[in-house]
C-alpha cells in the first residue's frame, strides 16, 4: 500500500514531463538556388520568406497547413492549369516550370518572372495570432500584383478565426468602420458609398477581406482592386485597439 502514492507520484511527473511545447514560429527561406531545376539554366528571381509554427504538434499542424495551402494558392495564381501542387516546394516548382515555358514561347527578352513573401507575427497572446503576409509577383503585363494578407488563428486550437469567432457585434463594428470611412475619405453620409468614386459591389460598404492586429491597432486594409482602382494602391485604415475592443471577442 505505501507504493501506491510512490505510483500517484511518478505517473503525475511523467504527465507533467509530457506537456506539449508552447506555440512559437521560425522563420523558412526559399530562394531559386534550393531548386535543382535552377542549378543550370535562368529562373524567376524567388525571395520567399514564410513562417513555420512549432511547439504543440496538433496545433501547429493546423496553423502550417492553412500557411501553406495560402502560399500555394498566391503563388500559382497566375496559372490556369494547375494539378498535383500540395506543398510549397510543388508550387515553387510549378511557378519555374512556368516561367520556362514563358522563355520557351517568348525568348529570354521579357522582364523575368519575380515572387516575394514575407510574413511575420504583428500580435501574439493566449486568445489570438495575427500573422501578417505581404507578397509580392511579376508574371509578365503592365505591372505584378500583390498585397497584404492577414491570417488570424486561436493559439489553443489551430482554428482560422473568422467573423464569426473574432467579432462580439460585427454589424456594429461594421457600421463604426463606415462611420471613419465616410470621414476619412470625405463622403457625405447622405451619399452613397460609391460616390467619390469607390469600387464597393451593389454600392453597399462592407469590410475587407484582410483585418489584423498589432500589439496596439486594429488594421483593416483593401488591397489593389478590392475597391479601387490598381493606380489607388491598397486602402488601409487603422483603429486604436481601445476604441473598437467592444466589437472584437477577445483583447
Amino acid at each position: 500500500m505505501r507504493k501506491i502514492p510512490v505510483i500517484i507520484s511518478f505517473v503525475i511527473l511523467s504527465i507533467s514531463c509530457a506537456k506539449e511545447e508552447p506555440l512559437a514560429f521560425s522563420e523558412v527561406q526559399l530562394s531559386a538556388d534550393t531548386f535543382e531545376a535552377c542549378s543550370t539554366s535562368n529562373c524567376p528571381e524567388l525571395n520567399l520568406q514564410y513562417l513555420l509554427a512549432t511547439g504543440n504538434k496538433e496545433v501547429s499542424d493546423i496553423i502550417n497547413g492553412v500557411i501553406e495551402l495560402h502560399l500555394v494558392t498566391i503563388l500559382t495564381s497566375n496559372q490556369d492549369d494547375v494539378q498535383n501542387v500540395g506543398t510549397i516546394k510543388d508550387a515553387v516548382t510549378s511557378f519555374i516550370a512556368d516561367y520556362k515555358q514563358f522563355e520557351n514561347d517568348f525568348g529570354n527578352s521579357f522582364i523575368a518572372y519575380n515572387a516575394d513573401t514575407n510574413m511575420m507575427v504583428s500580435y501574439f497572446s493566449e486568445d489570438l495570432v495575427s500573422i501578417q503576409l505581404d507578397y509580392y509577383l511579376f508574371t509578365g503585363g503592365a505591372h505584378g500584383y500583390g498585397g497584404t494578407n492577414y491570417l488570424n488563428f486561436n493559439p489553443k486550437t489551430g482554428e482560422i478565426l473568422t467573423s464569426t469567432t473574432m467579432y462580439a457585434n460585427e454589424k456594429e463594428f461594421l457600421k463604426y468602420v463606415e462611420n471613419k470611412f465616410r470621414e476619412e475619405f470625405q463622403i457625405p453620409k447622405d451619399s452613397t458609398i460609391n460616390a467619390t468614386g469607390f469600387w464597393f459591389e451593389n454600392d453597399i460598404f462592407y469590410l475587407p477581406q484582410n483585418v489584423g492586429f498589432t500589439e496596439s491597432e486594429v488594421v483593416l486594409i483593401y488591397n489593389q482592386y478590392e475597391i479601387a482602382s490598381y493606380a489607388e494602391g491598397p486602402i488601409l485604415l487603422t483603429f486604436p485597439k481601445e476604441e473598437v475592443l467592444e466589437f472584437l471577442k477577445f483583447h
